[in-house]
């Protein structure tokens, strides 16, 4: 019988207070760092510390229950959750056909490993589209440069602009590390051979490479944008300097005139 796994994207990363809760109201297994929760009779859901969880199984009902229960241990949550849906069933032999995943046993632990390709996968997604975004968003400083010679941005929105970015790039060069293999693997190792097919399925190796090249767009408009801040905060020292050497020559001028 066919069966559903859905892996949510809800926050940058979860509050450390949540593994003491859920262990409170569920049946709970730490892992590392990751938590595997028993909801209901196959019911479970696999909760990652950078704000994802896989949710195997799991009804409706209890899905909006554990969602409240969690919403308040949220750390910088995001104002539109994402989601990613794919079907599983039991079968002799672990392949992958068609977003549909055969998995040899029911385990926690292959549950684990193939959790953590996805909870990857659906975090990579929302670093692409966060860089994406921020690029197009952003595309008008090169065509200015390109069309007029110079950004026609004020020295405020310069300002605002350079802090943007600097949030885009930094927040993911801050959760680059889990994007690697889960230490989860170093205890289990006979479940890797699950995690690396998935992940070469999903395409996470070579996605994580287009969106270190795209991070290197960012910085690219993050060294234009503070050159011209510098180039402009410069200007405006020459021309006080200028004003000065005026006033002192006018000062000489009416010294010697007098």
């Amino acid at each position: 019988m066919q069966k559903s796994i859905i892996s949510f994207v809800v926050s940058e990363k979860f509050d450390s207070q949540i593994y003491d809760l859920l262990s409170q109201k569920y049946k709970t297994t730490l892992y590392k760092d990751i938590l595997f929760i028993t909801l209901d009779t196959d019911e479970y859901v696999v909760l990652f510390n950078y704000g994802v969880y896989s949710c195997w199984n799991v009804s409706f009902e209890n899905l909006e229950f554990f969602q409240a229960e969690i919403k308040d241990l949220l750390i910088n949550p995001l104002k539109r959750e994402s989601s990613e849906k794919f079907k599983y069933e039991l079968q002799e032999e672990f392949k992958i056909v068609y977003d549909k995943f055969h998995l040899e046993d029911d385990s926690a632990l292959l549950k684990i490993a193939v959790s953590a390709a996805l909870a990857q996968n659906a975090k990579l997604s929302r670093f692409e589209t966060k860089v994406e975004n921020t690029i197009q968003e952003n595309s008008v400083i090169p065509q200015n440069l390109a069309k007029y010679g110079k950004i026609t941005l004020t020295k405020k929105a310069i300002a605002k602009k350079i802090g943007e970015l600097f949030l885009v790039k930094s927040r993911i060069n801050l959760h680059y590390d889990l994007l690697d293999t889960p230490e989860f693997f170093w205890e289990y190792p006979e479940y890797e051979k699950h995690y690396n097919a998935l992940s070469r399925y999903l395409d996470i190796s070579s996605r994580v490479e287009v969106l270190n090249k795209k991070v290197e767009v960012v910085q690219e408009l993050l060294d234009v944008l503070s050159n011209e801040q510098n180039h402009r905060y410069s200007s405006f020292l020459e021309w006080i300097i200028i004003v000065l050497i005026f006033i002192e020559i006018v000062m000489g001028l009416y010294e010697f005139l007098k």
